[in-house]
């Protein structure tokens, strides 16, 4: 499973871990507090390194000093004398008392726990003393000391007096060696000199030094000394610990948290929705161009995708018609044919978006209404009134009707014609075998020919507008899209691959039966159904709260041409 399937999972589903993790919390929540009768009773004590003279022993690694002490704390025969004073058993203490060391400091607590208070203070007391007890190496230094003293003096005398006598028996060689003035006394030897005091004289010498030695090390150690403090004595708990919720609660909401995520994931596992934007890429088998985010402006008003289009939105339109124009060929028309995966995927407003932006670079556009089914291009912009395609399928691809009128419809952008369904959608209609005169005729009247298709399966015709086309733009509603349905989609596009730009859409909910579509391009209720008529559209007029053209830079194609004047209404 990859990290990107479950990011995704848990990002769609996230509402789904959070139902589980506070159905898991509501037992915390629910049930009464646990009591408690166990009492607690806490000692501290600062271990500070031992120091020789005001000068620190181990300089080097301070807290080494700290981790070697709660060794000696948690050792089984500090246990065992605090067991022995309380007449506890040995793993009563151990079970009972904790030993931790403060983060970052050289404070350690000795917290005891018994089912009676005075217990409780009795053994953390003890730790602390027993402890203390062991640190303390003053008790009969003293002492020894002195007595090596005396020691070392009466040696010293031994050792003076030997000398003394040692001398005296050499005092005859020395006066022969001063009558005689020769270069070397003629001392014999020590062992024939006076080998007794000789050889005491060196036991004396060698014990004394023994003993001076003893006397140094003992004065070393007496001066070494751990300057760990008791900073609390054991303290007398009044009331029993206390235990709330909170682990239950910590614990129900950790585990429901759990529960949810599993959850999530094997829902995204086996569910048939498509799960994200590299899952939707695989099933078509082409990149994901890009992600038209969903605003409340165009879901409101759809005619804002064509005159006032979000400012974020603009890179990604702009994006696509690039792509589209890149599969154009040279010297000729380009038709982009924008279709959806499913009803409602936002093909009007793609379409629309698009058309504006082409004609903002300054091509003409020739907008193409080829939903049959949901004609909303023909409500939006009243197209209706004019020939549009029927015309064009009983004139042989004309284009002016029989009257001598134009068979497209002007909109607010003189750049931008639409061909809508007509006033009939019956015999005369866009059909299979009527797509190509249509697209000629359209391609004939602009350099640039935008076709909003509706749903890539729901018609014929649409199958035939997307072959014939040089780019096709595919609508893909994550949010409710099915992979079923989209792998079928993707088997029936297989010969357009090379030509698809599939986009990411989140359109707003399809009108009810029944609304139609003002003359602001607003949803609103009326009785004329899907294929009702609206009021004709001010091509003068802008939409209510909008600016005009040279004072807002959010018009697309705002320029020198479109500030002239508006155009004039009725057909072109």
């Amino acid at each position: 499973m990859e990290l990107s399937f479950v990011l995704s999972a848990l990002r769609r589903r996230l509402w789904l871990v959070a139902l589980f993790a506070l159905l898991g919390s509501l037992p915390g929540l629910l049930s009464d507090p646990p009591t408690s009768t166990d009492y607690q009773s806490e000692a501290r004590i600062n271990i500070v390194q031992p120091t020789v003279g005001g000068i620190t022993f181990l300089q080097s690694d301070p807290n080494r000093y700290v981790i070697g002490q709660l060794s000696v704390l948690e050792s089984a025969s500090l246990v065992n004398q605090v067991a022995q004073e309380n007449n506890l058993s040995l793993t009563d203490v151990r079970e009972a008392v904790e030993v931790e060391q403060d983060p970052e400091t050289d404070v350690v607590a000795i917290v005891a726990t018994f089912a009676t208070p005075d217990l409780a203070r009795s053994v953390a007391q003890s730790y602390v003393d027993t402890y203390m007890a062991t640190l303390d190496t003053d008790t009969g230094d003293n002492d020894e000391v002195v007595r090596l003293d005396a020691e070392i003096a009466r040696l010293r005398n031994q050792l003076a007096n030997l000398n003394e006598a040692i001398q005296e028996k050499a005092e005859p060689f020395l006066e022969i060696f001063q009558e005689r003035r020769t270069a070397y006394p003629p001392l014999p030897p020590g062992d024939l000199l006076d080998p007794a005091r000789i050889s005491e004289r060196n036991v004396v010498e060698s014990e004394l030094t023994q003993l001076i030695q003893q006397r140094n090390i003992l004065i070393s150690e007496s001066r070494l000394r751990v300057n760990t403090e008791v900073i609390q004595d054991a303290t007398l708990p009044s009331e029993p610990v206390p235990v709330g919720g909170q682990f239950l609660l910590a614990g129900g909401l950790f585990a429901g948290a759990m529960l949810g995520i599993v959850a999530a994931l094997a829902w995204a596992r086996f569910s048939n929705k498509v799960l994200d934007v590299e899952m939707a890429s695989e099933i078509l088998g082409a990149p994901v161009v890009s992600e038209l985010p969903h605003y409340r402006s165009l879901a409101r008003q759809p005619l804002a995708a064509f005159q006032s289009l979000p400012r974020s939105a603009v890179p990604v339109i702009d994006q696509l018609c690039v792509r589209a124009e890149a599969k154009a060929r040279i010297n000729e028309p380009l038709t982009v044919a924008v279709v959806g995966s499913q009803r409602g995927s936002g093909t009007t407003t793609m379409a629309l978006a698009m058309a504006e932006r082409f004609a903002s670079g300054g091509s003409s556009v020739v907008l193409v209404d080829g939903d049959v089914r949901d004609p909303r291009i023909t409500a939006i912009f009243n197209a209706a009134q004019d020939g549009g395609v029927p015309a064009v399928v009983l004139n042989d691809g004309a284009l002016i009707d029989q009257r001598g009128r134009s068979v497209f419809t002007r909109t607010m952008d003189p750049e931008v014609s639409v061909l809508g369904l007509g006033p009939s959608r019956g015999a005369a209609s866009l059909r299979r075998d009527t797509v190509s005169p249509v697209l000629e005729a359209a391609r004939r009247k602009a350099q640039i020919v935008v076709v909003d298709c509706g749903p890539a399966l729901d018609l014929a015709s649409t199958l035939q507008i997307s072959a014939m086309a040089d780019a096709v733009v595919l609508a893909v509603p994550l949010s409710r899209q099915k992979s079923d349905g989209l792998a079928d989609l993707s088997r029936q596009l297989d010969s357009l691959r090379d030509k698809l730009l599939p986009v990411i859409s989140n359109p707003s909910r399809r009108p009810a039966r029944g609304q139609i579509f003002a003359a602001d391009g607003a949803i609103r209720g009326g009785s004329g159904g899907r294929g009702g008529r609206s009021e004709p559209i001010d091509l003068t007029a802008m939409p209510e709260g909008r600016p005009s053209a040279e004072g807002d830079p959010m018009v697309l194609g705002a320029g020198p041409a479109r500030r002239s004047g508006a155009p004039p209404s009725g057909p072109v």
